[in-house]
């Protein structure tokens, strides 16, 4: 027998008002429950997680060093 099954004989053996407060338990249980997550709509930033990355091996350190040397030569030029 499962533990509905003997919930439901228990109930039925009970008065009106104990009824209604084992009720009124359950849905308090039911309340406690967490909702599940929110759905993250497309489009957020989430949807943007990569989008920066160089197209194959990322570059060395000296390589960086570099190209940042070689952008600040031509715009203080």
């Amino acid at each position: 027998m499962t533990a509905a099954e003997k919930l439901y004989q228990l109930i039925q053996t009970l008065p009106e008002s104990q009824i209604n407060e084992i009720l009124h338990f359950a849905q308090f249980l039911q309340q406690k429950q967490p909702s599940p997550p929110p759905a993250i709509p497309p489009g957020t930033l989430t949807g943007l997680r990569g989008i920066a990355k160089h197209p194959g091996t990322a570059p060395s350190d000296d390589e960086l060093q570099t190209e940042y040397i070689n952008y600040l030569t031509q715009k203080y030029q």
